[in-house]
């Protein structure tokens, strides 16, 4: 065994191993096994790719497996050093892509050339490697067999201070996600536009629209997770970092709000871009399920794409890659709002909850108020700031939201629950406004009973299935301080 270790570069199989590993054990209940799996596949075969490739060029085993080694833990831990980088030297020149790439191309070439013009023996190297990726292997092995464990011994049951309510009244109840979709007030003072319009419709199907509601976070996910846990989130700081975001997606699985519905005999369908437990998001995937992205997003190329991938795009004018990109939004809510109308239809034995997320008004903004697609060069990054752009598709959201919200009250056969709201408020200002407008957002509900009395005129998104499940499933639950977490990129 000393031998095999001392001779054989057992670690390049190891990394990735090690890398998947950490990052599924990290995001243990996110990431589903297989594609964990997948991913650990696919980058062995793209070592095993590196190693042919150099072994060609350096004519030697060892040493081709050691500069495919150094070209891979680049890749796979550029963003935490990154990111290590820009804490310690926060707005430094040396940060910045500008310095990074020439730079990290030069201390790769420089280690080519010493690997290639070295003759001596590499079997220390090999050992120390091979030792340290063992034991970083088994380390995490063991996290993980602590997480199965612990998840197994979980006992499924209602969160905290809620109640069985086995004799309510089960409507089917329908939350829908307008992105994006300013209040009244934020339109009136910014926009100089006139949403009455739109309410009163609302009105004409029995809705009552919150007059000042506000969401408690910024950017969706956050938002979203405060609503489904109806709760506020424990975050690390005030920026949207990894570990604020992984901990996010992580509550929305886990959300009180599914688990309640789920304990009082509610079937749930997801239509959104977010995983839930035994409900994953119902989106096209690329080469690598999309899922694995919170295992890769700190990789090379995916800083590269999130940070430089557009500019390179419309650099080379790859039309096929900008185009894919801009309508991706567009396919998704397609796919949502049919998916929605289809599962209105259906008579099924248990009651629904219905999650639906359409990124509508949010930016690109396809169509103008009349339904006319709006050209390419409109869609194109920088144009989400064009505020006439998104009051058209506002108004085109309207229309389609009210044609959504009457197939669900057709085909219900008794008067379902609807959520109609945005997660947040217009946010691509220009000039600075008061941090309210961020939030403000478009909060109505259908009730059954058309009771709208006891609904507080500023409710905020952690109190919204508060005032529900207490009205409609005989909860006690308390309301929050209303607030509001401006959260820097």
């Amino acid at each position: 065994m000393k031998n095999f270790i001392t001779k054989y570069p057992v670690f390049l199989y190891l990394l990735p191993v090690f890398f998947v590993l950490h990052g599924y054990t990290e995001n243990y209940n996110l990431v589903p096994f297989q594609d964990a799996v997948i991913l650990t596949a696919y980058y062995i075969g793209s070592i095993i790719l590196l190693l042919l490739i150099f072994k060609l060029v350096f004519r030697n085993f060892t040493k081709a497996a050691l500069f495919a080694f150094i070209l891979l833990s680049y890749h796979l831990f550029f963003g935490t050093v990154h990111d290590t980088l820009k804490k310690i030297i926060p707005d430094s020149f040396l940060t910045k892509y500008i310095f990074i790439l020439p730079f990290s191309l030069i201390v790769l070439l420089f280690l080519f050339i010493v690997i290639k013009k070295n003759i001596a023996s590499l079997t220390k190297v090999n050992l120390y490697l091979n030792m340290l990726f063992l034991l970083l292997v088994t380390l995490d092995a063991v996290q993980f067999c602590i997480k199965i464990i612990a998840d197994h011994n979980k006992v499924s049951k209602l969160p905290g201070s809620l109640t069985s309510c086995e004799n309510c009244p089960k409507p089917d109840v329908y939350l829908i996600i307008a992105d994006e979709y300013a209040g009244q007030t934020e339109l009136s003072d910014l926009f100089q536009f006139n949403n009455t319009p739109f309410l009163n419709q609302l009105v004409a199907r029995n809705f009552y629209t919150i007059p000042e509601s506000t969401s408690n976070y910024n950017y969706t996910p956050f938002s979203m997770a405060s609503i489904l846990n109806m709760d506020y989130l424990n975050l690390e700081n005030s920026y949207r970092q990894k570990n604020d975001l992984a901990y996010s997606y992580q509550v929305i699985k886990e959300s009180k709000l599914i688990q309640f519905f789920k304990n009082t005999g509610y079937q749930f369908y997801n239509y959104s871009i977010f995983d839930f437990e035994g409900q994953p998001a119902p989106i096209n995937m690329g080469l690598l399920p999309v899922k694995t992205k919170l295992i890769t997003s700190q990789t090379f190329l995916s800083r590269i794409n999130r940070d430089l991938s557009y500019h390179l795009v419309t650099f080379f004018k790859s039309k096929k890659e900008i185009r894919k990109r801009v309508y991706s939004n567009r396919i998704n809510n397609e796919l949502f709002y049919k998916s929605t109308i289809e599962i209105s239809k259906k008579d099924i034995p248990k009651p629904k909850f219905v999650y639906t997320h359409i990124e509508m008004p949010h930016y690109p903004y396809y169509y103008d108020k009349n339904g006319v697609e709006q050209p390419f060069e409109k869609l194109e990054e920088g144009y989400q700031i064009n505020k006439s752009a998104y009051i058209e598709y506002l108004q085109y959201s309207n229309t389609k939201l009210l044609e959504l919200v009457d197939h669900i009250l057709k085909n219900s056969k008794k008067p379902p629950i609807i959520i109609l709201m945005g997660d947040h408020g217009f946010r691509h200002f220009t000039e600075k406004v008061e941090g309210k407008y961020y939030f403000l957002n478009l909060t109505s509900l259908h009730f059954p009973d058309k009771n709208y009395e006891k609904i507080n005129d500023s409710l905020s998104g952690v109190n919204l299935f508060r005032l529900i499940l207490n009205k409609q499933f005989q909860q006690h639950l308390p309301y929050l301080k209303d607030s509001t977490s401006y959260l820097k990129d």
